[in-house]
């Protein structure tokens, strides 16, 4: 008889093991925190809104009052405030919104449209849904937690590609029976889940990766960004597209927010235009039912109406559009649409739109699943390694040490790509690596 030999002793086996074993010890804490946040956000994306509880009026015996009355009134309850974006009703039923800025600090409020009664005032980064967020997004620690999310991300993405590699080193050869029923059926769950799981968490990593400081921020977004000379002779102001995301939000279309802003010119003689003016325009260009208008904040700054994809005003990225108004004569100065963005920023809206849960009610249904395949992961990983571990262990001990691995291998190759790839990845890697060696000499001296 051939003796079994057991493919969890084949060195590319055993070394892609370590890599996912420790890349794991690092990041379950951080997916199942993103996991159950994403989950949060698409409960209140569906179910209620970002500002809390879906609020709702009874349209009037009249016509609704003008979109100034409304912003007067919003005003007027937040004294000493600047008015920055409107957002019209989107249907009969629903509420006018008004975003200010006071002290800095963005606050959220719905304005009956047929009354102009203000009916609620929500802090925009205190809202549930924006706790979530900020949790999703930075961890609540700034720039710090934005590169530490980048290298969880790297990580994972280094999981879900040794996880494969392993897979791929044990099909077709025989193998042992895992020592416990138990054992072996947490395995194939965990095996059948991370193989069906892995494309789309994958997509999920890297359209994460692309709104991060680093790599998206001095990488990937500025190729992508739409270069503002395609307006042609427009006087461009010192700010970029990103000053339009107000609180920790961001709103912008991607491919737009490194690009600079358009100011309004000097018109003697003629009067400021009001936001009146600036909603029939939109509606008279084809906007709605859903869209937004960025007010100007100073005097060189610029009315602009959008719809887009990122704020959900729309649920096909292809559909997007930036108009930015003169706010002195009404003049459109500049405007880009989808069909204006290039291709890595038309892959980035599509993606970002997808990564959101915007383009319908299949979006959501996927985001959910991708949201509990990944909690099911990390439980399910846990609990394998907690089942092997030596009775007298209450630690998770480290798979076994790998001796004689060839450097010219799949793994080697597949480490170093990734780490080419993302930059803060491979010098997390060479850091582990280093300090694994470190700690062997110090163990055997």
């Amino acid at each position: 008889m051939h003796e079994q030999r057991d493919s969890t002793q084949l060195p590319r086996y055993r070394a892609a093991w370590r890599w996912h074993f420790f890349a794991g010890v690092f990041v379950v804490p951080f997916l199942l925190v993103l996991a159950v946040t994403g989950l949060v956000m698409i409960y209140y994306l569906t179910v209620e809104s970002p500002a809390g509880e879906r609020l709702s009026v009874s349209p009037g015996a009249g016509s609704p009052t003008s979109p100034t009355r409304q912003m007067a009134a919003a005003s007027d309850a937040l004294p000493g405030s600047t008015v920055a974006l409107y957002i019209p009703p989107r249907d009969a039923s629903s509420t006018a919104q008004f975003e200010l800025l006071q002290a800095g600090s963005p606050q959220v409020v719905d304005v009956d449209p047929y009354t102009s009664e203000v009916l609620r005032i929500v802090a925009k980064d205190h809202s549930v849904y924006a706790w979530a967020q900020r949790i999703h997004s930075s961890l609540l620690l700034g720039d710090a937690g934005d590169t530490l999310l980048e290298i969880v991300a790297g990580l994972t993405l280094l999981l879900l590609a040794t996880g494969t590699y392993m897979w791929m080193q044990q099909r077709g050869k025989p193998t042992a029976p895992a020592p416990s029923s138990r054992r072996r059926g947490w395995r194939r769950w965990h095996l059948l889940t991370g193989l069906w799981a892995a494309l789309g968490l994958c997509f999920f990593l890297v359209s994460g990766l692309a709104w991060t400081n680093l790599w998206g921020g001095k990488f990937v977004q500025p190729w992508g960004s739409f270069p503002a000379e395609k307006w042609g002779p427009v006087s461009l102001g010192g700010s970029n597209h990103g000053s339009m995301n107000h609180g920790a939000a961001r709103e912008v279309p991607w491919g737009l927010e490194q690009t600079p802003m358009p100011i309004s010119g000097k018109h003697p003689g003629q009067q400021t235009i009001t936001l009146d003016t600036v909603d029939q325009l939109a509606r008279t260009l084809g906007f709605g039912p859903r869209y937004r208008i960025n007010l100007p904040l100073d005097a060189a700054g610029v009315y602009t109406i959008s719809s887009t994809s990122m704020t959900g005003d729309i649920d096909l990225p292809g559909q997007e559009r930036t108009v930015h108004v003169d706010r002195h004569s009404g003049e459109i100065l500049a405007q880009a649409g989808f069909e204006d963005y290039s291709p890595l920023a038309k892959s980035m809206a599509v993606g970002i739109a997808v990564h959101q849960g915007t383009m319908g009610a299949w979006n959501i249904a996927l985001n959910a699943l991708a949201c509990l395949a990944l909690i099911f992961l990390c439980v399910s990983g846990t609990v394998l390694w907690w089942l092997r571990r030596p009775a007298q262990n209450r630690w998770l001990p480290a798979p076994p040490r790998i001796a004689g691995l060839p450097l010219r291998s799949g793994l080697t190759a597949l480490l170093l790509l990734l780490g080419l790839a993302l930059p803060l990845l491979g010098v997390t890697l060479v850091g582990g690596l280093l300090l694994y060696l470190l700690g062997r000499r110090y163990r055997s001296a």
